[in-house]
């Protein structure tokens, strides 16, 4: 099999993002005294700036964005307690989003291999995954801590694809496999590690996923399976 597909997770595979932004929120407030003026980030900032980050990278631009000085141990603190308001609030989330059972059923019953590359922890995504009851339908995670650099930058896409070229017994072609991806930031990573990308715009900001997708849908609920298989170059 010459093709395999790797996930975007937060806003691809599971309706998190709006958690994360609360999540950020809910940090600089409780650590406002520390951060030493009110920072609250609006959905307009997160979906167009911010999304794409893992939650270091996320706080570190945020930070200075508003004029204020970074330290390690002021984002240490804010990532702590955003993680602990992210743990708490993942069981809310019971389904995956529309669509992505029915991909990754059709992905199965042509035996390409799937794989999640994300900015978000290991333990959020595997968690999350065993609820779904998806875990055992990838067989390569890399998750923010398996990287140096989060996204934009293409390493956890190249990571990704090497993990499932090994997998696939080195038949997997990075002009036969393609990305999902639900942020501008996250399809320019693809793009950069070679990959063709699928755009998905949960967030909203179809037009820009789009500006560096080589398709796009609104979700995957509007996916047409003959023209992804075209896509692909695959059959049943």
């Amino acid at each position: 099999m010459k093709s395999c597909v790797i996930f975007d997770f937060d806003g691809v595979i599971a309706n998190t993002e709006t958690l994360h932004l609360g999540a950020y929120n809910h940090a600089f407030k409780i650590l406002e005294a520390r951060v030493g003026r009110n920072i609250q980030i609006t959905p307009q900032q997160y979906f167009s700036r911010y999304i794409m980050y893992g939650t270091t990278e996320g706080f570190g631009h945020m930070l200075h964005d508003a004029g204020v000085a970074i330290s390690e141990d002021l984002i240490q603190a804010l990532c702590e307690e955003k993680d602990r308001v992210i743990d708490v609030h993942l069981d809310e989330l019971s389904a995956p989003l529309p669509g992505v059972v029915r991909l990754l059923e059709h992905l199965k019953q042509r035996r390409i291999p799937c794989g999640i590359c994300s900015g978000a922890r290991r333990a959020e995504i595997t968690r999350l995954l065993v609820v779904f009851g998806l875990l055992e339908r990838f067989s390569v995670i890399v998750s923010i801590e398996d990287v140096r650099r989060g996204k934009p930058d293409p390493e956890g896409y190249s990571l990704a694809f090497e993990k499932l070229w090994e997998l696939s017994g080195a038949e997997a072609e990075k002009k036969h496999s393609l990305v999902i991806e639900d942020t501008a930031g996250g399809a320019a990573a693809a793009h950069g590690a070679g990959l063709r990308v699928l755009g998905v715009a949960e967030g909203g900001d179809l037009a820009g996923v789009s500006k560096w997708a080589d398709y796009s849908v609104i979700d995957l609920s509007h996916l047409d399976m003959e023209e992804f298989d075209r896509w692909l170059g695959t059959t049943k």
